[in-house]
């Protein structure tokens, strides 16, 4: 099995643009919209399918505090996201959430390394489609960073159902080339992933597998 994901998150009103200038402009720049999109290809079979693929875009806002010695920083974002497989009928899957989330990093070294730490919590705003999917994927994640942004970065996303039911993903990531755009790089991620709520078709089955993924990410 691979995977392909694009990802990119965009800041709606430029700091430095006209909107800082308007009375209350300056909050409006921590306004974002994300988007993931995410297919899970299924290389052994003959026709090799994408046997599934998710859509998220996002609408949430963002704000940011550096420690002054630069020894590290927080970020607390809260928002609106839909995930859907985009699809019709009976394999038709949706799901939307109000979520909060905050990021901590601590510096390390002086190369750039460090420990991150982000916790998100959310709430189901919509369900039908997947009426018991918080007994598999819950309210909350933990997710765990050690690494450099432009070398090595290890990472795991660790989830729990109102169950017990677990969902456990690990990532070793590296890029591969220089960006060509500002803030725009490809990176080779090596992926597994353990338990429950993985994709939303197959939220309720116990997986277990190892992925190879390239993944193109952007943020302005």
């Amino acid at each position: 099995t691979a995977r392909f994901q694009l990802s990119f998150k965009y800041r709606i009103f430029d700091p430095d643009g006209w909107v800082s200038d308007l009375p209350f402009g300056q909050a409006l720049t921590g306004l974002h919209f994300g988007y993931t999109q995410t297919s899970l290809w299924d290389l052994q079979s003959e026709s090799k399918p994408f046997r599934d693929s998710s859509f998220r875009p996002s609408l949430f806002y963002r704000f940011a505090l550096d420690d002054p010695d630069k020894r590290g920083s927080l970020a607390l974002s809260g928002g609106y996201e839909h995930e859907s497989n985009g699809k019709e009928d009976m394999p038709s899957r949706s799901i939307d959430t109000l979520f909060a989330r905050a990021e901590a990093r601590l510096r390390l070294s002086e190369s750039g390394a460090y420990l991150g730490i982000a916790p998100k919590a959310w709430t189901y705003l919509d369900r039908e489609d997947n009426p018991d999917i918080a007994r598999f994927r819950g309210h909350a994640e933990l997710g765990v960073r050690l690494g450099r942004d432009d070398g090595w970065l290890f990472s795991t996303l660790i989830r729990r159902g109102t169950e017990g039911k677990m969902g456990t993903q690990y990532d070793l990531s590296y890029p591969i080339r220089r960006s060509v755009f500002s803030g725009v790089g490809a990176f080779v991620h090596l992926q597994a992933f353990k338990g429950y709520g993985e994709t939303l078709l197959e939220y309720d089955e116990n997986k277990e597998a190892l992925q190879l993924m390239r993944e193109v990410a952007a943020c302005r």
